[in-house]
Parts: structure tokens; sequence; C-alpha cells
């Protein structure tokens, strides 16, 4: 399914985490793993761009193969492939997972994120990611990115996404490039990353999180690391409690497609999630006036093209008048006396 070479421009084959990629590729074909993506609609042709494995279940396996290739139990621990135990034994850190490659930009693997089987019982993560290591780094990397890199330079708008199925799943979709933190949140290392991957104020960029709690607070999240970079950033509406993945799955990439394309300001999304801590309290007149006021500074905040759009947004929210509104995003934009 999952062929890890060289590709062109890629650095030349060699180091543990190339080595592993391929023992976990040529594990793939008997396990569980293409039933389970084929489940999520992902076949042959929607794969065949990323670094996909499988690592068995087995406590030593892929180190008893890394051994054999010459490398020493130091190094195998500190590409973090394997694990001390309390006794002292090395035993490896993946086991029944399905496995993602996540690349450096240069396309050298970084690391990994392994996927659970589905109902298998073992404890732990649903998602567990390497630790860090020399070369891979929580919060500096995006899974995708690296896969999507010639979609990006043509001009394709990156899409922020949770997990590395989604990230499949959008860049399936066509038109757009899925790129994820994998379970960590979006930081600025990542954000710097991908506008020095794609032209962000051009382009723009999509946020498809979740749609659930978690999934808004990441968004708010976003917006504010994304603000510096780009003035046109937008959120992706899904029904609620569903993910690209699952969205693709139930309908197919062109309803993906024309979700993310019908995506609205990112600033409504972060609007709304400051008003809505007040909800109880917009009977009262008071209630009325904190959440503006909570909100106001946000839009004053704005570039000016969007600011209107937020005020009538707010003033039907809550309400007041366009004036009142205007009135205290006016008062946010002046300096403390």
């Amino acid at each position: 399914m999952t062929q890890v070479e060289a590709l062109p421009g890629e650095p030349q084959p060699g180091g543990l985490t190339l080595a592993a990629a391929r023992f976990f590729a040529a594990r793939l074909t008997a396990s569980w793993v293409p039933a389970y993506l084929a489940g999520r609609g992902f076949g042959d042709q929607a794969l065949r761009a990323w670094t996909v494995g499988y690592a068995p279940a087995g406590w030593r396996l892929l180190t008893a193969h890394l051994r054999e290739l010459g490398y020493g139990d130091a190094a195998i621990q500190a590409a973090g492939l394997a694990r001390r135990t309390r006794r002292g034994a090395l035993v490896d850190f993946f086991r029944d997972r399905a496995m993602f490659g996540i690349r450096w930009p240069d396309g050298t693997v970084a690391g990994f994120t392994g996927r659970a089987r589905p109902g298998g019982g073992r404890p732990g993560p649903v998602y567990l990611n390497t630790r860090t290591t020399g070369l891979y780094h929580k919060g500096s990397l995006l899974f995708g990115l690296y896969e999507g890199r010639r979609a990006l330079a043509a001009g394709a708008r990156p899409v922020l996404v949770e997990g590395p199925l989604d990230a499949i799943a959008v860049s399936a979709a066509g038109r757009y490039a899925g790129v994820s933190p994998c379970g960590t949140a979006l930081t600025a290392a990542q954000v710097a990353l991908l506008a020095r991957t794609s032209d962000l104020r051009r382009a723009g960029v999509v946020v498809a999180f979740d749609a659930d709690r978690a999934g808004r607070r990441a968004a708010v999240r976003a917006f504010h690391l994304l603000r510096g970079v780009t003035d046109d950033a937008v959120a992706a509406v899904l029904p609620a409690g569903q993910d690209p993945a699952g969205f693709r799955r139930e309908h197919d990439g062109r309803a993906l497609a024309r979700r993310l394309d019908a995506g609205v300001p990112l600033a409504d999304l972060v609007v709304d999630e400051t008003v809505a801590p007040f909800e109880r309290l917009l009977v009262f007149p008071d209630g009325k006036f904190a959440a503006l006021h909570a909100a106001a500074p946000l839009i004053a905040g704005l570039p000016p093209g969007q600011v209107a759009r937020q005020v009538a947004r707010v003033a039907g929210q809550l309400g007041l008048s366009y004036a009142e509104v205007t009135d205290a995003v006016t008062g946010a934009l002046r300096p403390p006396e």
C-alpha cells in the first residue's frame, strides 16, 4: 500500500526513523490496518503519498530488527523507537498500532503517530506520538506539510485539522492540503513553519478542527496565532460531533470540499465563543453589556474589512443597536487614560 523510499529532492535513505518506517510499511498488508482504513474510506490511492504502516504487537520486534541492522540500543532509545521497562529491558515504544510517519519539510522522517487498534482494549491513548527526540520536536512539526508541499506551492489552500486521517481526507478531497499538529495544541512554531511553506496572505487558511467543545477551543487558539500571518482565516462548518475524515466517509470528497469552500470567517467562531459564557445573562441589560464589553476588544483588533460584519452579528445576538455596539468597539480602540 505504501512504499517508503527516497523521493525526488529527499535526502538519501538512512537513519533509524527511515528504517523504522520501512519496517512498519512491510508489515502493513498482513495487519488489521488496511481493513480499518478501508472502513474509514481510505483506499490505496488516497494513501499512496503517505508514510503508513503497522507496528506489530510483539514487545521487541522492531528493536530486534534495528539491532540486526547494526543500530545500538542507546541510539534506538534516543530515536524514540523503544523504551526501558522498570527491569531495564528495551521494548518497542509502538505496539499494535496503525503508524503514520511525520516528516520534516525536507522529507526526513522525524517520528510517528500511532493509532491504537479500535476495540483492542490495550491501555493508553488512542493516538500515541513519538516522544521528543533530536529529530522530533513536539509543537514544531505538522503532519502532512511535506506531503502537501507541491500542492501548497501550486496555490492549494492549507487546512488545519486535528488528526492524521483528517489531513489525508482533506488532501484527498482536492484543492486543499490537510495539515495536522497530531494531537498537540497548535503552536506559534507550527504556524511559522506553515507560513514558510505556503503564502498564507494570498492563499489564506481553513481551520477544520472537530465540531465539539475541544475543537472550538483549539480554533480560538488558532485564530490568535494566525492573525499575524493572514487576514483570510476561515472555519469549516461541520455537523456537530464530526471531523473531516468522518464527514468524507459519510458523504464523499466532493461534499467535504464544498464544506471547506463554504467556510465562514474564523472570527465568527471566536466572537461567538467570547459571547457564549454570558448566554444565561443576556435576558438582563447588564448581561448584554458585559458580553458586549468582552467582545468589543476582539472586534476592535480585527482587520478593518471584518469589523462591520462582527458589529452587525453581535448587535443581533445581544439585541443591541448597531450604534451601541459600534460605540463599544470604538471605545476599545482608545488607549487607557
